[in-house]
């Protein structure tokens, strides 16, 4: 009997030390990878932007940074990753603040159904996978439940569970450069004109939850000032809105709530309203829709907002 155990501990110590050099491994060339946002990111390090958009999808794919970059002469950049939620948002912000990088302007995506959540999305679970070992973002997954205990100290698991995303194609593409990357070399990733039809939801209200304590919102608040990042808050559009009088009053309520904490906030939830041409599905402007809307977003949202600053706007055309 005590031999069948100690061949049973010998096993163990055996499997152990091979998913351990494994999961080392795999996590080497992960980081060394830009394929997904979250990589490109967390490299980028002692960088310089004049703004940033950022969000969930809604921020990454409707505004082009390069077309206002090349309009404006401002340096900017996307770190809006798909899936996000509020709080995977503040991590990601989190990162790539204190990796020495400065925004002067933060425009942040913001959806009523969203911005108050606490939870995290399960498509963006897997997103930082390489770098739950490191204290930050360890300290932050933790709060979400055990697993992620699980994730941090059983070598490889996180990488087998999830292998459709972190598995031997992404390990090849990090080694070899196989595929194209997934956004352009400003962060943005846009959808083509599709044929879009009216959703199944016919009307939605997208109000905010004026109730909700914006747990992560003020998180990212309080990051913007500590940073000294200008911040202003907005929605992006959707295809169909029941603009009635309650959604009115829920918007200047939010708007107002905001702006108590030294916080702008601009709704773009209704300009195209019911023009479906514009729109891949119901919440993400397609390439036609993201032309127009980038071009409203340059001038009437960052252009004032550099205008109002001569060293870094008039000072560059």
């Amino acid at each position: 009997m005590k031999k069948l155990f100690l061949n049973l501990f010998t096993l163990l110590v055996l499997l152990y030390g091979f998913f351990w050099i494994l999961d080392e491994v795999f996590t080497r060339v992960y980081k060394k990878g830009e394929y997904t946002k979250t990589q490109w990111i967390y490299k980028m390090e002692g960088q310089q932007f004049d703004y940033a958009i950022h969000g969930s999808s809604r921020g990454y794919t409707t505004i082009d940074v390069g077309d206002i970059n090349k309009a404006t002469h401002l340096k900017g950049i996307n770190l809006s990753v798909d899936g996000a939620y509020i709080a995977d948002q503040y991590l990601t912000l989190k990162l790539f603040l204190e990796h020495g990088n400065k925004i002067n302007h933060l425009y942040l995506q913001v959806d009523p159904v969203s911005s108050g959540t606490e939870k995290i999305n399960s498509t963006t679970i897997p997103k930082f996978f390489p770098y739950i070992k490191e204290k930050e973002v360890f300290n932050h997954f933790k709060q979400f439940g055990y697993i992620w205990y699980v994730y941090r100290y059983v070598p490889f698991y996180r990488y087998a569970e999830y292998n459709t995303i972190w598995g031997i194609h992404q390990f090849l593409n990090d080694s070899f450069q196989l595929f194209p990357k997934e956004y352009d070399k400003y962060g943005g990733r846009f959808y083509p004109v599709s044929n879009y039809k009216r959703s199944y939801k016919k009307q939605q209200a997208y109000e905010f939850d004026l109730t909700n304590n914006y747990k992560y919102l003020n998180k990212v608040i309080a990051l913007c000032k500590s940073k000294n990042v200008k911040l202003t808050l907005f929605t992006a559009p959707y295809s169909n809105v029941a603009v009635t009088e309650k959604y009115k009053q829920n918007v200047e309520a939010f708007k107002q709530m905001m702006s108590r904490k030294g916080v702008d906030y601009i709704n773009y939830a209704t300009i195209y309203n019911n023009e479906l041409n514009m729109f891949y599905d119901e919440v993400h402007l397609n390439k036609k829709g993201v032309k127009t809307f980038t071009l409203e977003v340059k001038e009437n949202l960052i252009e004032p907002s550099f205008k109002t600053v001569e060293s870094a706007f008039v000072n560059r055309r």
